[in-house]
């Protein structure tokens, strides 16, 4: 083999050494620091019009009100758009469960911080439990902040809980629920997604749209469970600014239902008003930009499958984790490829079980085609 002459081979050097040189200049740390590399603004993800498994997180319960388990493949029957589904896949396995904890903190609710800052035990306990289950920490008032990235260390939950402030009087609830599923997204497909939101039942300051938070939150197949808390509650907890119940004791807003003892519970839940949410959803999910709908929280715990729970007192607020970790634990997963996909537009899931008197709750739908992203 012919060899190159000697300048030529001097030239090359030269020339290599200069350009390793230039390259190692580019990728120095300036000033000692490591320098992060550019963070691209994320992108909610745009929905396509494929669809190809619907998953239906299913709770059936009894006429007493109680959780029903120990029921079997056959016993249940799906409908998508009114057309019978072929059930693919059928789980009561209690799969580990990666929660994000979505905590409000504005100035609104301060009175009622102590209480959250002891409640991280209970969802350690009553919703992870001892099956690998791992959990992320968002706050959120005017700013959205993750507190806490995934663990499996239930003492880091408990700990970041003990140590959240009040910040600003807004509530940025779907840019918190956004930035939840974003989280839940990179997690392994074989694990439950949930989203526990304790937070008022209000909207405001957040750059995503509830209905954006909404579709995200179902196309990952993610369960939004809500812990509804109370302003007025919140300055009653609040020594220098206590104020009466305006209905002297006994005496509630509104007449309760016939059997239904007057207790401060039942006099709180007998003053919300209860809507259906479902024409609602699937305006939301469409991407309609001028839908007025006072309950973000119901909006979102509907159109996913969960459920809202509204604590009034501080026992309250144990039971409602509880009764989110024992749902949870006895919920059925069922799966389907739809036969109907030349239809677009929302799909509507219902589902049914082989007996009478039991009720069940699985998520409203789904969203086929495009929709709008906002820019």
């Amino acid at each position: 083999m012919q060899r190159q002459p000697c300048a030529e081979r001097l030239n090359y050097r030269s020339m290599r050494f200069f350009t390793l040189l230039f390259a190692g200049a580019l990728l120095a740390p300036l000033g000692g620091q490591n320098v992060p590399p550019p963070q691209s603004k994320e992108e909610p993800p745009r929905f396509s019009g494929q669809v190809n498994l619907v998953t239906a997180p299913v709770t059936v319960t009894g006429p007493d009100g109680r959780l029903v388990a120990n029921l079997e493949k056959q016993h249940f029957r799906v409908f998508d758009n009114e057309d019978e589904q072929v059930i693919a896949g059928f789980d009561v396995s209690y799969l580990p469960i990666s929660m994000v904890l979505c905590v409000e903190t504005s100035g609104r609710i301060e009175g009622l911080l102590p209480q959250i800052r002891k409640s991280g035990i209970l969802y350690t306990e009553l919703v992870l439990g001892e099956s690998g289950g791992e959990a992320a920490l968002i706050t959120f008032d005017g700013n959205v902040n993750i507190v806490q990235e995934f663990s499996t260390d239930h003492d880091k939950l408990i700990g970041s809980l003990k140590k959240i402030k009040p910040g600003s009087d807004a509530t940025r609830t779907s840019d918190a629920v956004w930035r939840a599923v974003r989280l839940l997204r990179a997690r392994p497909d074989n694990r439950r997604k949930v989203i526990v939101l304790v937070s008022e039942s209000r909207e405001s300051g957040s750059e995503t749209s509830l209905g954006e938070a909404l579709r995200d939150a179902q196309l990952q197949n993610i369960l939004v469970y809500g812990v509804r808390l109370s302003t007025a509650k919140a300055k009653l907890t609040q020594p220098a600014q206590a104020a009466r119940d305006p209905f002297p004791p006994g005496v509630s807003a509104r007449p309760l239902p016939p059997g239904v003892v007057s207790t401060p519970t039942s006099q709180v839940q007998a003053r919300v008003e209860v809507v259906n949410a479902l024409p609602y959803i699937i305006e939301a999910v469409r991407g309609v930009k001028n839908l007025i709908f006072n309950d973000p929280m119901q909006l979102l715990t509907e159109g996913t499958g969960g459920r809202m729970q509204a604590p009034v007192t501080g026992g309250g607020m144990e039971e409602s984790i509880s009764r989110i970790g024992e749902e949870l634990r006895t919920q059925y997963l069922i799966s389907y490829r739809p036969n109907n996909l030349a239809k677009g537009g929302f799909h509507q899931i219902k589902v049914e079980v082989a007996w009478d008197g039991l009720k069940v709750r699985t998520r409203p739908g789904y969203w086929l085609g495009p929709v709008p992203v906002q820019n």
